[in-house]
């Protein structure tokens, strides 16, 4: 989307837009092996036909995404050509206000089906991780690992939790001669290995596939359109991560249609976000060739939040909601006290 006009039928020449960028507090560090975050700097979109507002989430994330906060601000302010993360939220947001304005929930309106999405919790280098998951009740946890820290963290899980649906994420920290390290990870079941090379390794990543039990599934590499269709043909991957706040509500759906048609799967993924930013992600995980899910409750994470009736963790899963659009209405009053700064979106974005 970035650089191309917004065509999104009639009446868009009355399309307004609002931004803010927020930064809320993690109630921990949280350190993967690109680095550690203390707080969490997003900006989050509005934009209005005047009787609904779509609603969305630019999310780019230390060390995974190309683009930062501020690129993000400055392109949605001057409608220049977008950051992705920004083109990613405007999309986002003009996916959520077609929902509306149809009347329908964004998980249906996208093709969903499923009711309920079970959680899964991402867990950092630093944090005890059977701790995280036996305080939040999530079904799935997400290990981070690098080299020198993963067989012993999967073990200490896999022990105290042997019935738990366990995945790991290397974020593309190991190299080919790291092999051994993630061939033994395969000895405690767990069902997908995320990332573990450099995103522009596709080579190993399809080597890989040939050596262990475990799904390998690709994430950083996992930018685009193009870059999805890339991956597949290479046999680079049993899992495609599908990211909204990455690649837009759009591209996403593309991107499922294209791995289901390939006999691939999906795991549906978020860049630790508000609420809104997770509806997306939810949204996505309900569709037919999502099989896993990093799907939490921001909470799990954030100390504070936009404050909205979004759909809410039951047990171990999320209830999917049949209200129209995200199925809940931010109020920039709530999230007031985390905005760092606020503006008006920038009309040639959609012109």
């Amino acid at each position: 989307m970035t650089g191309q006009p917004l065509e999104r039928g009639e009446g868009a020449e009355a399309l307004t837009g609002r931004m803010w960028e927020v930064a809320i507090p993690l109630h921990s560090p949280f350190t993967n092996a690109s680095g550690t975050v203390v707080n969490r700097r997003v900006v989050i979109v509005s934009i209005s036909d005047g009787a609904l507002t779509g609603w969305g989430e630019a999310a780019p994330y230390p060390g995974i995404t190309p683009d930062t906060v501020d690129d993000a601000w400055d392109t949605l302010g001057r409608g220049a050509v977008l950051a992705p993360s920004a083109a990613a939220a405007v999309d986002e947001a003009l996916t959520d206000l077609e929902a509306r304005r149809a009347a329908r929930s964004l998980w249906k309106s996208i093709g969903g089906s499923r009711r309920f999405v079970p959680t899964s919790i991402a867990v950092g280098l630093d944090e005890d991780p059977v701790a995280r998951v036996e305080v939040t009740g999530a079904a799935g946890v997400k290990l981070k690992i690098r080299p020198g820290d993963d067989a012993s963290r999967v073990a200490v899980v896999r022990e105290a939790l042997p019935d738990l649906s366990i995945g790991v994420d290397a974020n593309g920290s190991y190299q080919w001669d790291d092999r051994a390290a993630l061939l033994r990870l395969d000895e405690y079941g767990i069902d997908y290995i995320e990332q573990p090379f450099p995103t522009d390794d596709l080579a190993s990543h399809t080597r890989l596939r040939d050596e262990i039990v475990a799904a390998v599934a690709l994430d950083e590499s996992i930018a685009s359109i193009s870059s999805a269709i890339g991956a597949i043909e290479a046999g680079a991957a049993d899992l495609l991560v599908v990211k909204p706040a990455r690649l837009g509500m759009t591209a996403a759906r593309v991107i499922h249609d294209i791995a289901l048609a390939a006999g691939l799967r999906i795991k549906a993924s978020g860049l630790v976000e508000t609420a809104i930013g997770r509806a997306h992600t939810l949204a996505i995980a309900t569709l037919p060739a999502a099989v896993y899910s990093d799907v939490a409750a921001p909470a799990w994470y954030l100390d504070g939040g936009i404050d909205a009736d979004e759909p809410a963790v039951v047990g171990d899963r999320v209830e999917l909601s049949d209200r129209p659009g995200m199925g809940f209405d931010p109020d920039p009053n709530a999230f007031e006290r985390y905005v760092v700064r606020e503006a008006v979106l920038d009309s040639r974005i959609w012109d």
